[in-house]
């Protein structure tokens, strides 16, 4: 033990002294100015005039401009600088990107991919998740190389997860699959709402075809009848309520028709048929439409990105009034050199924000590179009061290395080994490819452009044209109205429930008994059943043997054709076993899985961000999904065969 903990001091020390003298070498040498266009926008497959030009620093008058080195911050330039090496390459752009805040440089880690920059499918993919760590196609990538060409598998399924880990992280595909998900869960719950609001009007429509009869004038016949009930259930079409109105006479029928438990999962599913068609609908819409109509925060995160063409910054410019423009402007100043202008976006920024650990931070860097070492410390203190966040932590002592305090300089750089030492261990490593200060900027945090995309409104015209061919008419225009004819629905069902002597099966033979066709009925069974089991001596022994007789073999007959429907019919099983709420499950189960098959590969294109991984998340959704609807598939086949 005593000799680990000298090896580790050694090597504390050594990173100490590599630190300080860091420090004094970029304290000494000042920093070059920035060029003035970058050769490789056209590699990059970006536009002409986007992402090639490095704008001249603005300062105010009398201030001067402190540029930092060309190589550190204009990341187009250092994408174009020739390298002895795919792997020299990557470690160059790698740390520029870090000191200008793009934790994932997408457009590198695409080109590593489709480019041809030596190096086999293996390292490529490799050299891709160095550049962007929070891209979820090149772990795709990666976990397909592992898997084809490196023969391992355990290597690939850990890159398959971290694509999975990396959806929550990266902007854009945060959006991208949130929206994606949410249409696909919308989709699968009111598939299975509607399935099973069907099977319990089918159940339903034999009973309702023969009370109607007798409310109709003629005693009509029994095709007749069906035929009565069928148009009362279409007539929402003819009035152009769409399938829509067609689900709320089902709904009403059902309930009508229903048992108590019966009632409560009708209830139960008619608010999650709500809940998908309205509020997940919106949520599903604001995500998917977020980057396409906001146009702040398309320039926002093709800055961040380190591609913004003139014109985003132009538009940033003009929406300085919005927190996200000011977010990204101030890093935009600080990577043209006008360290003046960064100092004041962000002490703007503070003063609404003061809690956020990112704005602490990079307003920290900003500080430490303008000399005012004791502002600066005590920004990263504030950040640290917030979280310990190992970023923060290795900046500090990048400070401390600057101003010789060594003691200082070990003791945070063991803390930060201790919150994340992999991180700490990368930061090391990018310090000593050049040998100037390192300092590192925070992203923009994704929950910036989630509070746009959740703002209130956002996203509902599309909601709007994705749920118009179901529910055209007025009833479910809006959630408002939506929500009242589904509760109206309900209501009708109760009360058709409470005036209508609804006719019903025997529970021993399976004849209708009603009270209009026959005398009232004392309990659930039928007069001829219920003189069989419950007053034997009444009946004749012979005649009482072959009736239980001809019981038995109906109820093998009915056992098998049940047992076939169950496994044919998603939803049978819970509602032959008087289970309605494993029906329920059963159903959204099998809705759901068909619409992650169906949208596998996304609802709208995938825009570079997916590759593999959404057919991975979404087929592995409706395998989860098929395993749920099978657990109720069981367990209601289990509780029929008990109850029997």
């Amino acid at each position: 033990m005593r000799g680990r903990s000298g090896i580790r001091a050694l090597a504390l020390g050594s990173l100490a002294l590599g630190l300080v003298l860091a420090g004094r070498t970029a304290v000494a040498q000042g920093d070059p100015p920035p060029p003035a266009q970058s050769p490789a926008a056209e590699e990059m497959g970006m536009p002409p005039g986007e992402g090639g030009q490095a704008t001249a620093p603005q300062a105010a008058p009398g201030e001067p401009v402190v540029a930092p080195a060309a190589s550190a911050w204009n990341l187009m330039e250092v994408w174009g600088e020739a390298a002895e090496s795919l792997d020299a390459k990557v470690a160059r752009v790698r740390r520029a990107s870090l000191e200008a805040g793009a934790w994932s440089f997408d457009p590198a880690a695409r080109a590593v991919l489709g480019g041809d920059l030596g190096g086999d499918a293996l390292e490529r993919a490799r050299a891709a998740v160095a550049l962007a760590p929070e891209l979820p196609l090149a772990h795709m990538e990666l976990a397909r190389a592992e898997w084809l060409h490196a023969d391992a598998p355990m290597a690939a399924i850990r890159a398959a997860e971290d694509a999975m880990r990396a959806i929550a992280i990266h902007p854009e595909a945060s959006l991208w699959f949130a929206g994606s998900g949410f249409f696909v869960l919308a989709a699968g719950l009111c598939t299975g709402t509607l399935m099973l609001w069907l099977l319990v009007a089918l159940r339903a429509a034999p009973h309702a075809a023969h009370d109607v009869g007798h409310l109709a004038p003629g005693n009509p016949p029994a095709f007749a009848r069906f035929a009565l009930v069928a148009a009362l259930v279409l007539l929402p079409l003819a009035a152009g309520e769409g399938g829509f109105g067609v689900a709320l006479v089902l709904l009403a029928l059902g309930i009508a028709y229903g048992g108590v438990g019966q009632r409560v999962v009708l209830v139960l599913s008619a608010a999650t048929l709500w809940a998908a068609l309205y509020p997940m609908a919106r949520i599903s819409g604001a995500a998917l439409e977020a980057f396409p109509n906001d146009t702040v925060a398309r320039a926002a995160y093709s800055l961040s990105q380190g591609m913004a063409s003139a014109a985003d910054v132009m538009r940033l410019e003009a929406a300085q009034h919005d927190p996200l423009a000011l977010r990204a402007m101030a890093i935009d100043a600080r990577r043209r050199g006008n360290l003046g202008r960064a100092d004041a976006l962000y002490q703007q920024i503070l003063a609404t924000s003061p809690g956020d650990v990112a704005v602490l931070n990079n307003a920290g860097n900003v500080r430490l590179a303008l000399g005012h070492m004791e502002n600066a410390l005590d920004l990263y203190g504030r950040a640290l009061d917030e979280t310990r966040s190992p970023v923060v932590l290795f900046n500090l002592s990048q400070a401390y290395g600057r101003g010789f305090r060594v003691d200082d300089l070990n003791h945070v750089l063991a803390d930060a080994q201790r919150v994340d030492g992999e991180l700490v261990a990368e930061l090391t490593a990018l310090q000593r490819v050049r040998n100037d200060g390192f300092l590192v900027d925070l992203p923009l945090d994704v929950s910036l452009l989630w509070s746009r995309a959740l703002a209130p409104g956002s996203g509902e015209a599309l909601a709007a044209s994705l749920r118009k061919p179901f529910a055209p008419g007025r009833l479910g225009s809006t959630a408002e109205d939506g929500g009242c004819a589904l509760g109206a629905a309900a209501a009708l069902g109760l009360a058709l429930a409470a005036i209508v002597r609804r006719s019903r099966n025997c529970s021993r033979c399976g004849s209708r008994m009603c009270v209009r066709c026959e005398t009232d009925w004392a309990s659930a069974q039928c007069q001829s059943c219920d003189l069989l089991f419950n007053h034997p001596e009444r009946t004749d022994r012979a005649l009482r043997f072959a009736r239980l007789e001809a019981l038995r073999k109906r109820d093998r007959r009915v056992g098998r054709a049940a047992t076939v429907v169950s496994l044919c019919v998603p939803g049978a099983a819970g509602l032959l076993a008087d289970q309605p709420l494993r029906a329920f499950v059963a159903v959204v189960g099998v809705g759901v899985a068909a619409a992650c098959l169906v949208w596998r590969n996304g609802v709208v294109p995938d825009p570079l961000i997916a590759g593999a991984a959404a057919p991975t998340l979404f087929v592995g959704a409706a395998a989860l999904s098929l395993l749920v609807a099978a657990a109720s598939l069981i367990s209601s086949l289990a509780a029929r065969r008990g109850d029997a």
